[in-house]
């Protein structure tokens, strides 16, 4: 147990989380301390022990002597003046108590020349160690919830027409196109008959003009003999 509170390959902390009274009337603390292996591959855990004020009071002045003794620069935590035997359960020199009793084993756990004395490894002999759970292990999976996906629109984008090779010229293609519309369309047909008829009306108008045209010329007076016999004579 001794090396388990002066290996210097572990993180420790103390607490004092609780009081409580002890069968024969007196009060007694809980004093925790945390052992954090530096190595991953060991667990923390903890060494509980519930000790007497009394024993505790012992302890402070124990190792206080012994730093003014070997004048040891850094300055020792204050401890609550001694009280009256009837203050010994009032709730506030209780936590008065407490407070004090933290701070004091956390300053000596820090330095090695206290925490290696004879008073530090006797105070800590027959503690409860309780092992913490790995914090993988332990870790709470979180549950699988399923979400529904929302939908996604997708645009729908124009297929593209293969390109033809097309060996006529645009004006062939053209042409041969309007001559498709032009004899497969009824309108066009109509159109062409209406012509037809146009063309047949004028021919027939020109024969007409032609037949007026001569006809005048039969009147047209010729000079007569008579008159010439008459200007000769």
């Amino acid at each position: 147990m001794a090396s388990m509170i002066t290996k210097d390959d572990e993180l420790r902390s103390f607490d004092v989380p609780e009081i409580a009274r002890h069968p024969r009337g007196y009060t007694i603390y809980k004093i925790v301390l945390q052992i954090t292996p530096k190595e991953l591959t060991e667990n923390s855990y903890q060494l509980v022990y519930w000790k007497r004020y009394s024993d505790i009071r012992k302890f402070y002045d124990t190792l206080y002597r012994y730093h003014q003794a070997i004048y040891r620069p850094e300055k020792f935590p204050n401890f609550p003046n001694k009280s009256s035997y009837m203050e010994r359960f009032n709730p506030i020199i209780i936590e008065e108590r407490r407070l004090a009793t933290k701070e004091f084993l956390n300053f000596a756990v820090k330095y090695l020349y206290l925490r290696t004395h004879d008073a530090y490894i006797n105070f800590f002999q027959n503690g409860e160690k309780v092992v913490l759970p790995d914090v993988e292990t332990d870790t709470l999976k979180p549950e699988s919830i399923i979400t529904q996906q929302p939908q996604v629109s997708i645009p729908i984008l124009p297929t593209p027409m293969p390109s033809i090779s097309i060996n006529k010229t645009t004006d062939e293609l053209l042409l041969n196109v309007d001559e498709d519309e032009h004899v497969n369309s009824p309108s066009t047909k109509i159109l062409d008959e209406l012509n037809d008829l146009h063309f047949e009306h004028n021919d027939e108008n020109k024969d007409d003009l032609n037949i007026i045209q001569i006809e005048p010329s039969d009147f047209i007076p010729l000079p007569s003999n008579t008159n010439n016999n008459d200007s000769s004579s």
